[in-house]
C-alpha cells in the first residue's frame, strides 16, 4: 500500500442525531469545532439526510473528531470507515 503522503489519508464517520438538526446547524458545527484542527484532508459534510450522515475527516484527526461528535449533545457517532461502501453496512 501506499501512503499517500502529499495528499493525506481520509476517513468517513457515520453518525445519528437524536435531535433535530439542519445541515445549516451541522455545518455551523462543523465549521467552529472540527475544522481548526489542521489536517491535510478538508473537513466536509458529505451526507445527511436530518437524521443520519457522514462526515470526511483526515485520518490523523478520527479520534480528536469523534470525541467533539459525542461531546455534542444528539449527536452520536455509529462507526467509521476509510471508504465510503465500509459504511454501508451499518
Amino acid at each position: 500500500m501506499v501512503v499517500k503522503e502529499k495528499r493525506g489519508r481520509k476517513r468517513y464517520i457515520l453518525f445519528e442525531c437524536s435531535k433535530k438538526f439542519d445541515k445549516s446547524d451541522l455545518d455551523k458545527f462543523i465549521i467552529k469545532e472540527i475544522k481548526p484542527l489542521k489536517s491535510k484532508i478538508s473537513c466536509k459534510l458529505v451526507k445527511f439526510n436530518g437524521k443520519r450522515g457522514i462526515l470526511l475527516i483526515g485520518h490523523n484527526l478520527l479520534n480528536e473528531s469523534r470525541e467533539i461528535m459525542n461531546g455534542k449533545e444528539g449527536i452520536n457517532t455509529i462507526a467509521s470507515s476509510g471508504t465510503l461502501k465500509g459504511l454501508s453496512k451499518y
